[in-house]
């Protein structure tokens, strides 16, 4: 969470926009019945970002703990 927390800070700093979205693949193999089969099992989790009032890097690590 904190290599994204700063990916988040570096893509706000370059494309100047306070509130955009980062999508990030998750494998979905939760369930022991699908762990031997063979294939791609991948889900995006879209992961808002929100610059808005200026946040701390702490209130933006916060945000990051509901998605563990």
């Amino acid at each position: 969470m904190t290599l994204l927390t700063a990916f988040e800070v570096q893509l706000q700093r370059y494309s100047g926009q306070t509130d955009f979205v980062i999508g990030i693949p998750i494998a979905n193999r939760n369930r022991a019945e699908i762990e031997g089969l063979i294939g791609f099992f991948v889900n995006t989790l879209v992961i808002q970002a929100d610059f808005t009032g200026d946040p701390t890097v702490e209130a933006l690590m916060r945000t990051k703990q509901t998605t563990t």
